[in-house]
């Protein structure tokens, strides 16, 4: 009782600056659990303009994204399966790490619907189709059912 009797306040400051830097090291640490999608946009301004070889040249470079995306994504979950299990069994704190919003399932969506543009940008202007290379990465994002791309009629 003697703690908050003073007249001075210096007891009760001494004890709300402990629980008022934890409080905010608590908020600073929680928005550390993951980070914002930034998926590329499916149609561009430079489109009329690209030409065959730059077609091929984005769509490969898109691939060479998807798979550093895919990647990062196996390594998020592997790791927000650790800090659950450690969250659930330990350290309770550690669920703040984990990252529920998946931002490289985002990223990925928006690279392949890329592709299919420039797929069918390619088909209109009587290009050679690009091929992918990641027909069975994709087998396994689709749960292994592979989807054919959709048709056009023009």
């Amino acid at each position: 009782m003697d703690l908050f009797i003073r007249k001075d306040n210096k007891a009760a400051s001494t004890v709300l600056r402990p629980v008022a830097a934890l409080v905010c090291c608590a908020i600073m640490l929680s928005s550390c659990g993951g980070r914002e999608a930034h998926p590329v946009a499916s149609t561009s301004a430079g489109d009329s303009g690209i030409d065959c070889s730059g077609i091929s040249r984005e769509f490969a470079a898109n691939e060479r994204q998807i798979l550093a995306t895919v990647k990062e994504r196996s390594q998020a979950q592997g790791k927000n399966v650790i800090l659950g299990a450690t969250g659930v069994l330990l350290f309770w704190p550690a669920l703040f790490f984990m990252d529920p919003k998946s931002p490289e399932k985002v990223e990925i969506d928006a690279l392949r619907n890329r592709n299919q543009v420039l797929t069918d940008l390619a088909r209109s202007r009587k290009c050679p189709a690009p091929k992918s290379q990641l027909d069975e990465i994709y087998k396994r994002l689709d749960g292994g059912v592979k989807t054919a791309p959709a048709k056009r009629d023009s």
